[in-house]
Formats: structure tokens, C-alpha cells, sequence
């Protein structure tokens, strides 16, 4: 129930933050919702599957490159393996603040193809992966089809390759992993 609780706060204070439109704009407002399943990649020792939610807001469009700001909700669960061949579990919920650059590279009538990077500090319920820390930097990168079904809406689909990390040089148990991302976009 804490960890609950702190997790809580932590989305309270994170939307407190996060600058955002008067709500006189509020009509203009399009919302991007990324689901993604991601597997492990690159690692023998790390076998951790990712379910995620992205909730994105465009702030800014200048020609094919647009920039979003939102909150990843996370949940990573699997095991490792580490240096002494011991399996520890490496499940957990994460929470955090993201900004997305997507940069479209080819339009033709409603189908755009486009490529996304993303990246966050994400706040997990316990330290993750085992042994590791409280707190990670996600970094996300991968390809992306758009199909705008209108002016005010589109679904995406896409591939999406991830590292997650501490960031510290001494003790940083990282992991990587791959998957399908799938979205939509609506003007709320």
C-alpha cells in the first residue's frame, strides 16, 4: 500500500510539472495513446518482457519534425541472471516524464512513414533491475507507419527498439529490449 501511495504522489507531482496549455486551448489539444509490447534484445542475461503506455502531447510542428512531450507508464517483469549465475526477479511499475521527436520521412495521400526518438526518466516502485536503482533513463527508437484516418485522427503502427538505464558508470544492471508499438491519435 506505500508503494501505492508514493506512486501516487509521484503522478501527481509529475503532472503538477509538466508545463502545459491554458485550458482555453483545450479543444485544440491532440493526444497520442503508444501502446508497445517489447521483448528482451542484445542481452543472454536479461529476460525481462515491457508493457507500455505512452500518453503524448504534441507541443511543436515545424515541417515533417514534431515534438511531444507526455508520461510513459511502464511494467517490466522477468529475471536476470547475474555475474554469480543467481536468477533474481526483476519485475516492477514505472512511471515518468517523456519528450518524443518524430521526424516523417515519405508521405503518399494518408499512409506516412516516420521515424520516433524518445526519452525519459522513469521512477519504478522498487530498485530495478535487481540491484539496481529506483530510477532509470528509457531511451527509445524505431519506425513507425502512420494511416491518418482524418484531419483530427490517425493509428500507427511501428517497431520499436529500447534501452533502459541507470546511467551511473560503477553499478548499472541495464537491460534492452524490441517490440511492436501500436497507437492512436485523437483530438479530444
Amino acid at each position: 500500500m506505500r508503494r501505492l501511495i508514493c506512486l501516487v504522489f509521484v503522478i501527481n507531482f509529475l503532472l503538477i510539472c509538466l508545463p502545459g496549455k491554458p485550458d482555453c486551448f483545450a479543444a485544440d489539444s491532440k493526444v497520442e495513446l503508444d501502446f508497445e509490447y517489447l521483448t528482451p534484445a542484445h542481452f543472454k542475461d536479461r529476460y525481462i518482457d515491457t508493457a507500455q503506455l505512452h500518453i503524448l502531447e504534441n507541443i511543436s510542428k515545424k515541417d515533417n519534425r514534431s515534438v511531444y512531450r507526455g508520461i510513459t507508464i511502464t511494467r517490466p517483469y522477468g529475471h536476470i541472471i547475474n555475474d554469480d549465475k543467481e536468477t533474481k526477479d526483476s519485475s516492477a511499475v514505472g512511471v515518468g516524464p517523456v519528450y518524443m521527436v518524430r521526424n516523417e520521412k515519405y508521405h503518399s495521400g494518408k499512409l506516412t512513414a516516420a521515424v520516433d526518438m524518445s526519452g525519459g526518466l522513469i521512477l519504478y516502485d522498487k530498485k530495478f533491475p535487481a540491484g539496481g536503482q529506483y530510477y532509470n533513463f528509457m531511451w527509445r527508437i524505431g519506425p513507425q507507419l502512420i494511416y491518418k484516418a482524418s484531419e483530427n485522427s490517425s493509428v500507427n503502427i511501428g517497431f520499436m527498439l529500447m534501452h533502459v538505464s541507470n546511467g551511473l558508470r560503477t553499478h548499472n544492471p541495464s537491460y534492452n529490449a524490441q517490440g511492436v508499438s501500436f497507437g492512436f491519435v485523437t483530438k479530444f
